[in-house]
């Protein structure tokens, strides 16, 4: 059995939480299919973003860029007064163990269930 299909997916929550949902394989190879989603979820200066990793089999270091630069974003706006924010949630251990290894789980609010990261972003 293969790996399931990349897929991203936006929505808004209630309370004005952005949710990025990735399911399949983050890599070089669907990164591109990333962008958009990515773009729109974190384009407002107050985002409260949500990356939903719990279906996400694989994440390597291009998919781990494209998280940290939209963090960047997110963060560098609420500190221009935006009152956003950036989080992830994942159950996955080999989604945790990548954001392990590069240090990220330290940087970045990463939770094991979405409704923890939402509870998180709603203060």
């Amino acid at each position: 059995m293969g790996p399931t299909p990349f897929q991203a997916s936006a929505s808004e929550l209630d309370g004005g939480v952005r949710l990025l949902s990735i399911q399949g394989e983050l890599d070089l190879s669907t990164a591109s299919q990333l962008e958009g989603p990515l773009e729109q979820a974190v384009e407002a200066a107050d985002a409260a973003v949500l990356i939903d990793l719990a279906e996400c089999q694989f994440i390597d270091s291009t998919g781990i860029a494209l998280i940290v630069r939209a963090w960047q974003r997110v963060d560098a706006a609420a500190g221009n007064g935006g009152k956003g924010g950036l989080v992830l949630c994942s159950q996955n251990e080999q989604v945790r163990r990548v954001l392990e290894v590069t240090g990220l789980e330290h940087s970045l609010r990463v939770f094991e269930t979405r409704d923890e990261a939402i509870a998180a972003l709603r203060g």
